[in-house]
């Protein structure tokens, strides 16, 4: 039984542990924190972080470090990064809400809106890594592309760590 012992523990291990993907630091060189993105979904760093993209292309999200004294200065390049891709907001449909992810207070600004596929929901996202430093993760997707991805979209929130 002892010699069964260890080869249980590593399939339990193996079906507990995710078999998620590829963890990303964010940014790459002095890392503030780390992310988890699937295999089949297209991800690259880019100069403060990662954008990843479901392999239909129905979702799209960022994940950038940036220092809290900038963080209006991030925010405004977002919404212009999101103009810029042809998506608009219905400010009319503006939602606001607070958690704490994996131990990092958040904000959350969520609207309905519309990309150049049609409807979309919107979202920018801060989180305080630190006094010092935080991530803005920036968001849009179909309506559909979210309810298909929630499993995959709350894995990767939850993915996000502190470094």
């Amino acid at each position: 039984m002892k010699t069964r012992l260890p080869l249980a523990l590593a399939l339990i291990a193996a079906l507990v542990a995710p078999a998620f993907g590829k963890t990303f630091k964010v940014p790459d060189e002095s890392p503030v924190a780390s992310i988890t993105v699937p295999d089949s979904w297209k991800s690259k760093e880019i100069d403060k972080g990662i954008e990843s993209q479901s392999a239909d292309s129905e979702v799209y999200f960022a994940v950038e470090a940036t220092d809290a004294k900038e963080l209006e200065k991030t925010v405004a390049e977002a919404v212009e990064f999101l103009k810029g891709q042809g998506v608009t907001v219905d400010s009319s449909t503006m939602k606001q809400s607070e958690g704490t992810i994996n131990g990092m207070k958040g904000w959350d600004i969520t609207w309905n809106g519309k990309d150049k596929e049609g409807n979309a929901i919107v979202s920018l996202t801060i989180l305080a890594v630190s006094d010092t430093k935080a991530l803005i993760i920036t968001y849009w997707a179909s309506p559909e592309g979210t309810t298909k991805f929630a499993k995959e979209l709350g894995e990767i929130l939850n993915s996000i760590k502190k470094i």
